[in-house]
């Protein structure tokens, strides 16, 4: 074999291999990832955090996008994985339904059955997403889904949380169409405040910067969906145009962003695996 012959083959053999790997990664974003379930747990360590609330559990998870992708198999495994998850508190961080989806009466009453079955003994919650309210219909039903289903909605607004005591910590919840002062009326520094919002530029807004907020929970870009190695996300959606999963920036507080559970304009997922978060308060 002489030398020319041995580099063609050796470039053959690379180009093979890169070609396997594109295969691969295609099948497992179409067929694999966008099916699977993730749990990613977190320890949240705070002197703010009373050890009346020790040991208290919560179950995030946020974009659903209930419709011709999220169908009713990967919705009832998301829901089983939940139940499992026996959490305290059970916060969703909104878009219930894909926008484009016309959900049925059939719809709307499983997935109130789904919510009702999930056990949250302090509460659950959710805050709205941008696909909730992409007209009048699709707000009132996803309002009359939450309020059949025990779930408080909290509209730029804030919530105590204790755990048969007095001591406790708040929960604050911004729309989209964010209000500060009507979500951070009554929050001080003497609490442990978790934020949760949709859109994750909202945490960088400067109403902010004195809040005293201790962490943070966002969603809404699903974690680009597609993200390449090295080069970044597929997409970014509106109202994670300045944070997102593959775009970090330093803020007074601590914070996650989400890559959901549900897919929205392509049935795929690559290095975004659909995810429940489980944070467990610790002394």
């Amino acid at each position: 074999m002489t030398k020319f012959q041995k580099h063609l083959l050796i470039i053959v053999g690379i180009l093979t291999v890169c070609m396997m790997t594109i295969a691969y990664s295609l099948y497992h974003a179409i067929y694999v990832e966008p099916g699977e379930i993730s749990i990613r747990y977190q320890m949240i360590r705070n002197n703010k955090i009373p050890h009346d609330m020790y040991d208290v559990s919560i179950a995030y998870f946020t974009d659903l996008e209930y419709g011709d992708f999220q169908n009713k198999e990967r919705t009832n495994a998301l829901f089983k994985k939940l139940n499992d998850l026996h959490p305290d508190i059970l916060i969703f961080g909104g878009d219930l339904f894909d926008a484009e989806y016309n959900p049925s009466d059939t719809d709307r009453q499983e997935m109130i059955d789904r919510f009702s079955a999930l056990p949250a003994s302090l509460g659950k919650f959710a805050v709205i997403g941008e696909q909730d309210v992409v007209n009048e219909e699709r707000q009132a039903l996803v309002y009359d889904i939450y309020a059949n289903s025990q779930i408080e909605v909290i509209d730029n607004s804030n919530r105590f949380l204790g755990n048969l005591s007095k001591n406790g910590i708040k929960l604050i919840g911004l729309r989209p169409d964010a209000n500060y002062d009507s979500a951070l009326s009554g929050v001080d520094n003497s609490t442990y405040n978790l934020l949760v919002s949709h859109y994750a530029d909202l945490l960088c807004d400067d109403a902010l910067k004195n809040a005293s907020i201790s962490y943070a929970l966002a969603g809404n870009s699903h974690g680009t969906q597609i993200l390449y190695p090295i080069l970044g996300g597929y997409r970014k959606y509106e109202g994670n145009l300045k944070l997102n999963r593959d775009q970090m920036v330093n803020l007074p507080f601590s914070y996650y962003i989400s890559s959901g559970t549900g897919c929205i304009h392509v049935n795929a997922r690559l290095n975004a695996t659909p995810e429940i978060v489980y944070m467990i308060f610790s002394r």
